[in-house]
């Protein structure tokens, strides 16, 4: 028998590597969406104590403390302002407000949308605006604004004057922290582009493209500020000058459609015109949501049936907005429950995000939890046994304490005498029908007397 002698390993490749297959992974990593914002710190973290914004996976609230991820200072990547974002997409102006590449698979924009772009007027909003001194009247002012409603010093200066000291944002202010936190809950990006909506279904995609249309081509705008009384050369001066005259107003003279005061030649006012001859004009600190009253964030406004509101609560009157993910239902069949709407998928347990459709919950601070979750984390522990009990479940109160409404549980230390509905005396966590009792007690135990 011949022997043959062992092969020897080849260790060459069948084929050869495509070079380019190193190279993956290196590239830019995308940012997901509960990533965003990651580990920023809670306004609220005085009452909270959160260590970071820890974003759930598809609720808009921060798993560490339970606040809303608007009321986080949150820092949106590419170091880009909310507003921009917003004006760029619902104004045509992303040229302008928003430099970013397409993603793939993003349309890209058409001539008529072009050419739309071109002939509508820009928002002369600024960011980061210096005043850098040398604004009449106040030579010593050098502030820095996080946003502007134009480039105007005199004006700007003027405007913000206007507004309650916590609603100016100056940089590295109170006031700057309540804009940005307006403007994730006013403008929700997830209402103004397909791309970052991420629960609306294929066949529900044209609904809400419809929807972001008519706001783009209807509805949104920015309040104009203007100093009352100047630029009376503008076509509809006439016209103005007049219904002025019928209400007892002097030329130039306006009143502010909110409080119906009026606002006298050289005031600063916020004018919209929105598809319309007829201005409405306003005090700075006037032009409010018309649903929630906050200041509508950098002028930015929804108008609708001839009131201006919030983006927010403009598609609220539309669109049902789900209570777990914030974004809106544009499908026919949704959940409701609590008096709230609910995706299906996000009828869920706060805490395990177990789906209660169809199943028993308890509710705590408005949000829905299972009966499992509910015991471990709400429920209240019997004095007696140390047994949880449950949300059905009879039970008795004195002060902290809490027991199961049963005999076994409530009856007297010294002598198990039941005391549902008796009087009883409670010392050191011990329940006694009498002071014979008491007394006998503490014969009996010496060294654990009450």
């Amino acid at each position: 028998m011949t022997d043959i002698a062992s092969p020897v390993v080849d260790e060459k490749p069948c084929f050869g590597a495509n070079p380019e297959i190193f190279k993956l992974g290196l590239g830019r990593q995308h940012t997901l969406c509960h990533e965003i914002g990651q580990g920023s710190r809670c306004r609220n973290e005085s009452d909270c104590r959160c260590e970071g914004l820890d974003l759930h996976f598809w609720r808009k609230m921060c798993k560490n403390c339970g606040c809303r991820m608007d009321e986080h200072d949150v820092v949106l990547p590419n170091e880009f302002d909310h507003a921009q974002i917003v004006i760029g997409r619902l104004l045509v102006a992303r040229d302008h407000f928003e430099k970013v590449m397409p993603k793939p698979g993003m349309l890209r924009r058409s001539e008529d949308e072009d050419i739309e772009r071109r002939s509508r007027e820009k928002p002369t909003a600024v960011y980061n605006f210096k005043m850098n001194g040398g604004v009449k009247g106040n030579d010593k002012e050098n502030v820095q604004y996080a946003w502007a409603p134009l480039p105007d010093k005199d004006l700007v200066s003027r405007y913000m004057k206007c507004l309650p000291e916590e609603e100016r944002p100056v940089m590295g202010s109170i006031g700057e922290q309540n804009r940005k936190s307006r403007l994730q809950y006013q403008l929700p990006l997830y209402d103004c582009n397909v791309e970052d909506a991420r629960f609306v279904e294929q066949k529900d995609v044209k609904t809400l493209q419809s929807f972001v249309e008519n706001v783009k081509n209807n509805v949104i705008g920015v309040g104009k500020v203007v100093e009352i009384g100047k630029n009376q050369e503008n076509g509809d001066s006439f016209e103005k000058s007049m219904t002025n005259a019928m209400r007892g107003l002097k030329i130039g003279e306006t009143e502010c459609k909110d409080c119906c005061k009026k606002m006298e030649n050289g005031d600063i006012g916020v004018e919209c015109s929105h598809h319309s001859n007829i201005q409405d004009t306003y005090h700075p600190n006037c032009f409010r949501c018309e649903t929630c009253k906050q200041l509508l964030v950098d002028n930015i406004y929804f108008f609708y049936k001839n009131k201006y509101y919030c983006g927010r609560h403009y598609a609220d009157q539309l669109y049902p907005r789900c209570a777990g993910c914030d974004e809106l239902i544009f499908a026919n069949e949704y959940t409701f429950a609590e008096e709230k709407s609910w995706h299906f998928d996000h009828f869920a347990c706060y805490k395990c995000d177990f789906k209660l459709g169809g199943s028993r919950y308890m509710t705590r601070d408005e949000n829905p939890f299972c009966l499992e979750c509910y015991l471990k984390y709400y429920a209240k522990t019997c004095g007696s046994c140390q047994q949880k009990i449950g949300p059905d479940e009879k039970r008795l109160n004195y002060n902290e304490t809490h027991w199961h409404a049963e005999e076994k549980c409530f009856h007297c230390v010294q002598c198990s005498q039941n005391l549902i509905g008796k009087k009883f005396m409670f010392k050191n966590h011990k329940l006694l029908c009498s002071s014979q009792c008491k007394a006998a007690y503490n014969s009996a135990n010496p060294n654990n007397q009450v």
